[in-house]
């Protein structure tokens, strides 16, 4: 084993650059793997915090109660009782593993008859149903507010027992009265004697300790639980009617990992309860919750890593080329020791344990940066766009170090299954090989380059039917995006890119034929190497090819989802802030004959104007408008033509105010209809729906009834689009001021532009000092930072940011090794250059020129394809299929192509440096030797 192992050291350090390259690999899939489940705890809090937070049932969220009911004149061992009771109380919540916040056990005896004790000396005919209970923690939850609290014991046969304050009055009680009960026991109903001591009222009604109501009290004796369970239980043989156990449990610590095991336990709680006594049963459980938050936390895993397998697969094919060439380096020596004699199992074993040596080190050091990644996850507020200040609630957990072992594990494979075809080779074989190195890889032999196109193209035939997104869009509450949505189009990126290496060859066949005699010597060289190595340029053409085309499309979709849902938002808003203020109003009671106008009528209501001073001197406002909305009958010529909305408007601050995207009005512009509709009193914009449904153009006159007020109005613009309105009803602009002169006045809203950064608060704040209340305020600003805080965005925006981070990492890297050991490679041939008369200019112009027709040219392909997938995929995206509103629009941004070209820019200069730096360091009388290369 030792002179294995000190081969294998020897072996490494010779090949240090490649075995470092290795290493980065295995580093990037471990920490890219392993961030996804972080990010995952992370998120799983946020979906913890939201359905603890909407969640409409009637008791808390962690509530968690069993209940025992025995069935009619059965006898309850109190053994079996303290055993159940031991296992909820004591054993349970060590098996849940969650904080209790509230743990009540309670035990209970049928209702039976109430009658007073004749021995105190006041009787009464009254029949009272009442129940002796039990509860336990009642001390710290009930203020005593007549009397004073029970004993725990029982003295001269007496129980001592309290009742809610409510229940005295409705079942006729007195403080220090006492009364028989009928007591059923093992042995007969007996009579016992309860003194009523006292009367309570909660200290928190709302605290989840009184879960059940505090009305269920009403009909209640409580006793002390020590005297139910030895007075009652044990000495009497009291028959017990239920017993309930009840616990609220904290969920918010709650992880990835527990859910699994929260929800096996709860699945198995009611039959292994029912074991141990039988009739028991769970009431109520947090097993649905659980379920649930376990779906949506399942559902962001798969669609994350459906996000990040096309980087993966990145990461994956880096590694197995990197380990190509490595072995290409080595290839000599494996055919020299299988010539020589040494097993396959040998030399596989050597590479295989070479590979978990890396792998090893790749997994400790992949989970500290996979924390940084998620914590970079956590950051990101769109793609490529991080903030600072967002607290990361997840860590580092078993999931993770799983995925990051089961991503070394494959890498390790990936990269060590060519040695098992390379070593059954002797070193004949390899030479015979090496003379076919012209040969077609076996993805051309095989066409699966064109397959894949044909696939990606019926899945662009699904998208285009909608069959494959019928529901998968991004919608105003949440975000939903299927995975497949991304996949697709990373397939159809893949296969156009090898598409454009199939035609590679012809290209540079093309571009000697009508070169060749005029291009200088080192370009026709060029060209030959091209046409006889094109198979070694071939993996790193297609890694830049993805990587620019997966990086122009992620950046487009991402921006175009961020965009179209901003302004959806928007325009369904209308502004920045809408605000409607608290209007005081006189209802008219009396006709004007004076009779009485019933309540199912419809009354009059005179309402008076806040003050306009105060709206002058809001904070933070950039401008402000009146908008009154009302419904009313729209007619032409006396025919009526249905229901229609009216939007009152004063048209120059509304144009200050409103929200426009300048694309939606194409003919006229929005300034231009207002300015239109300040010149005409009576004026009117109305909607091309309306009015193409019609047949009205500008001047036409139109009436419209609100409040049973019939008004006129003149078209002077017709528009598509108008903030807050749907384009697809009618609706009509009019001037504010014009209708307040036909209608009595309502109740406008506000609408506001806002500074930027200004919050809506101290607006409310300061209306609310000069007497004005506010009704209602929707701040589309607000809600869009909410959205922005979803998990599910801030999950996929996290995850294609650094899948793009890390390709580029991947692609620089393997650009680097694989121009720096191809001069290794051709170091003899740049030696035979230099001394057949090439100068050291002519050979750095030489290989920047192979840069150029082939890095140069997989970016370009890369940008290109890219743009073209994006053109084709991402309009699929739109809500409602072509009937979104606003219209859909797809972005491209500049800055985007901008990162990507000073990412290029710098792997270029990069690779310049380095050739020219190793054609410096060249010696021609080193280079020119007997042997081969290395």
């Amino acid at each position: 084993m030792k002179p294995m192992l000190r081969f294998l050291r020897r072996k490494m350090w010779n090949n240090r650059w490649l075995t470092f390259s290795s290493f980065l690999g295995l580093v990037l899939a471990v920490s890219f793997t392993s961030s996804i489940p972080l990010y995952s705890d992370h998120a799983l809090s946020r979906i913890v915090s939201a359905a603890l937070t909407d969640s409409g049932a009637s008791v808390p969220p962690g509530s968690l109660q069993v209940r025992y009911q025995a069935t009619r004149s059965e006898y309850t061992k109190p053994e079996a009782i303290d055993e159940l009771d031991d296992y909820i109380v004591n054993r349970l919540p060590g098996q849940i593993r969650f904080p209790q916040q509230q743990a009540v056990t309670s035990f209970s005896i049928a209702q039976s008859l109430l009658l007073q004790d004749a021995a105190s000396g006041q009787t009464d005919n009254r029949r009272r149903q009442m129940t002796i209970m039990s509860q336990t923690g009642l001390e710290e939850q009930a203020e005593i507010t007549a009397g004073e609290m029970y004993d725990s014991g029982a003295e001269d046969g007496v129980i001592e027992a309290v009742v809610w304050e409510n229940a005295l009055s409705r079942n006729y009680l007195t403080i220090g009265g006492t009364y028989r009960y009928t007591l059923p026991t093992q042995t007969g109903n007996q009579q016992i004697t309860v003194k009523v001591v006292g009367a309570f009222r909660p200290v928190d009604e709302q605290s989840a300790y009184w879960h059940q109501g505090v009305d269920v009290y009403s009909s209640m004796l409580l006793i002390s639980p020590e005297v139910f369970t030895q007075t009652l239980m044990k000495e009497k043989s009291a028959y017990i009617s239920t017993a309930n156990w009840y616990a609220l449990y904290d969920l918010s610590p709650m992880q990835t990992g527990d859910l699994g095991r929260i929800q096996n336990r709860l699945e198995r709680l009611e039959p292994d309860l029912f074991q141990i006594l039988r009739n028991t049963r769970v009431d109520i459980s947090f097993l649905d919750l659980v379920r649930q938050i376990q779906r949506e936390s399942l559902q962001l895993q798969a669609v994350l890593f459906m996000l990040a397998a096309p980087m993966l697969g990145m990461i994956f094919y880096y590694i197995f080329i990197n380990a190509k060439q490595s072995l290409e380096r080595q290839r000599n020596d494996i055919a020299v020791l299988r010539s020589r004699g040494a097993e396959m199992r040998l030399i596989t074993a050597i590479f295989l344990l070479e590979g978990i040596f890396l792998g090893l080190a790749a997994w400790f050091s992949g989970q500290l940066i996979a924390l940084g990644m998620a914590r970079l996850m956590v950051s990101t507020d769109g793609f490529m766009s991080f903030v600072a200040g967002k607290e990361s609630e997840g860590g580092w957990n078993g999931a993770s170090g799983l995925y990051g072992l089961a991503s070394v594990t494959a890498a390790i494979l990936a990269g060590t299954f060519p040695v098992y075809s390379y070593g059954k080779q002797s070193i004949v074989n390899y030479k015979q090989e090496m003379a076919r190195a012209d040969r077609k890889p076996f993805w051309q032999r095989w066409y699966l380059d064109v397959l894949l196109a044909l696939a990606s193209g019926y899945g662009w035939y699904l998208f285009q039917s909608r069959q494959l997104l019928a529901d998968s869009q991004a919608t105003a509450g949440q975000m939903q995006v299927q995975p497949v949505f991304f996949f697709i189009p990373a397939v159809s990126i893949f296969a156009l890119g090898l598409i454009s290496l199939r035609l590679f060859p012809l290209l540079l066949k093309l571009l000697h034929r009508l070169l060749r005699r005029w291009i200088p010597v080192p370009l026709h060289l060029v060209l030959v190497q091209l046409s006889r190595s094109q198979r070694t340029y071939f993996p790193l053409m297609l890694l830049l090819v993805m990587t620019m085309g997966l990086g122009i499309y992620h950046a487009s979709a991402a921006r175009t989802i961020d965009l179209n849902a901003s302004d959806r938002l928007m325009y369904g808003n209308g502004a920045d802030v809408v605000l409607q203020t608290v209007w005081e109003g006189d209802v008219e009671l009396y006709d004007e004959e004076g009779n009485y106008i019933p309540e199912d009528q419809p009354r009059n209501v005179t309402y008076a104007e806040p003050p306009s001073e105060p709206f002058r001197t809001m904070p933070g406002v950039e401008a402000a408008s009146r908008v009154l909305t009302l419904d009313g009958d729209l007619a032409v010529a006396g025919k009526s033509l249905g229901k229609g909305r009216l939007m009152a408007v004063d048209n120059v601050e509304f144009a200050r105010s409103a929200w426009w995207r300048q694309d939606l009005y194409k003919s006229v512009h929005p300034y231009t209809l207002l300015r239109w509709l300040g010149m005409y009193e009576q004026g009117a914009i109305v909607s091309r729906s309306f009015a193409d449904k019609n047949s009205l153009a500008a001047g036409d006159l139109i009436q419209m009834t609100v409040q049973t007020v019939p008004m006129e109005f003149v078209i002077v613009g017709v528009t598509e689009y108008w903030p807050a309105q749907n384009p697809a009803a009618a609706f009509i602009v009019a001037n504010i001021d014009y209708i307040y002169d036909q209608i009595p006045l309502q109740p406008y809203a506000l609408w506001f532009k806002m500074e930027a950064g200004a919050k809506v608060m101290p607006v409310v704040e300061h209306l609310r000092k000069n007497g004005i209340e506010t009704a209602t305020v929707r701040d589309a600003r607000n809600e869009w930072i909410l959205q922005k805080l979803l998990p599910s965005r801030e999950g996929i925006f996290g995850i294609l940011s650094l899948g793009f981070i890390v390709s580029v990492a991947v692609s620089f890297i393997g650009y680097l090794l694989f121009w720096m050991f191809s001069l290794a490679r051709r170091t003899v041939q740049m030696g035979i250059f230099r001394a057949t008369g090439l100068s050291r200019g002519q050979l750095t112009f030489m290989l920047l020129a192979e840069q150029l027709l082939t890095t140069g040219l997989a970016i370009l392909l890369g940008l290109g394809i890219g743009r073209f997938v994006s053109i084709m995929f991402v309009p699929f995206l739109q809500v409602n299929g072509q009937n979104q509103v606003p219209p859909f629009i797809i972005v491209f941004e500049m800055t985007d192509t901008i990162q990507l070209l000073i990412i290029v820019l710098a792997m270029i200069s990069a690779g310049a440096a380095l050739l020219t730096l190793q054609i410096q360091r060249m010696r021609v009388h080193q280079a020119v030797k007997l042997g081969e290369e290395r």
